[in-house]
């Protein structure tokens, strides 16, 4: 029988996990749709629309199906919303804006906050919330992209047409958890000119580039997926048998004997080897457990066997 658990790696065919990052302004609505065009082939785009029917403003310029969501952004919404975008059998589904689940979350936990609690066990619960939304993104059987703004700050740059000191509106971290960039296959970062750099990408296909996001950045990936070798079915999991369970014991002196073995080790100064002693048998310098009319139990050692005239009763 093979136990090796292991198999050789390899590059499979995947639903594109994508993200869009960038301040507000800089094009993250229409990058994700011309992206999702080229993507699906001309196929069923779906949209989630918290922007305040923002997405709609573009119905004269792309073909896709919209669902507006309304406050409060509460997780399950964009959970369920995932979920009949899969079930209506669409090509690809566009989260805009996946900023307002994270809002959701942390209003949440400000609620918690306040009706009291430990902040930790707040957190967790608020954490709960917050990777179901992601899961159901990340497990979703179809392409996903999602928008995230990002937080905005203002610089002074030299105009190169005039020479002279501009403020610039520049994106920073998305408003979002730290860190959930590492759940996305490509993150992809917009500014205010619409231009877009790679933050993370598995795909290597934007290393060093700076580029508009259209219809061929979506058939590009396409190509990259599609040439994946094609996902077999899953395999089952086998578990390793557990370990055997030590021996019951044989009964109540046994376990007497290792309670009183653990009294008079710990009297001398010793911690009892507990696993080295197993229920049932006698320990070094423990000949056996004797019983006074009573019925009360008492130590009786190796040495008080040896004593003439053989175990003394007490002692």
């Amino acid at each position: 029988m093979n136990t090796n658990l292991f198999q050789k790696a390899q590059r499979q065919r995947v639903k594109l996990k994508l993200a869009i990052t960038g301040p507000a302004g800089s094009g993250k609505t229409t990058a994700a749709l011309r992206l999702a065009r080229g993507l699906t082939r001309n196929g069923r785009i779906a949209v989630i629309d918290t922007e305040n029917r923002s997405a709609s403003l573009y119905a004269d310029l792309f073909e896709f199906d919209v669902l507006d969501l309304e406050p409060p952004f509460e997780d399950r919404k964009f959970s369920e919303g995932i979920t009949a975008a899969v079930a209506a059998g669409y090509d690809a589904v566009i989260l805009d804006s996946g900023s307002h689940f994270w809002e959701a979350v942390l209003d949440y936990k400000d609620k918690l906050d306040k009706r009291g609690g430990n902040s930790f066990s707040n957190w967790s619960e608020a954490t709960r919330r917050f990777r179901g939304v992601l899961d159901a993104v990340l497990q979703s059987p179809i392409h996903v992209i999602t928008c995230l703004r990002s937080k905005m700050d203002h610089v002074l740059e030299k105009d190169e047409k005039s020479g002279r000191q501009v403020v610039k509106k520049v994106g920073m971290a998305p408003i979002m958890r730290d860190g959930v960039e590492y759940e996305f296959t490509v993150v992809l970062d917009l500014d205010m000119g619409h231009q877009a750099v790679s933050s993370k990408d598995r795909t290597r296909l934007f290393d060093g580039r700076i580029f508009e996001i259209t219809e061929a950045t979506g058939q590009s990936l396409r190509e990259w997926l599609d040439s994946g070798a094609a996902t077999p079915p899953p395999q089952p999991f086998t578990a390793p048998e557990p370990a055997p369970a030590p021996p019951a014991g044989n009964g109540r002196a046994g376990a007497e004997d290792h309670a009183l073995l653990a009294d008079a080790q710990e009297r001398a100064g010793r911690r009892a080897p507990g696993p080295r002693v197993r229920r049932g048998t006698r320990g070094a310098g423990l000949a056996g457990v004797d019983r006074t009319p009573g019925g009360q139990a008492h130590r009786r050692t190796a040495a008080a066997d040896e004593r003439p005239g053989g175990p003394q009763p007490g002692g």
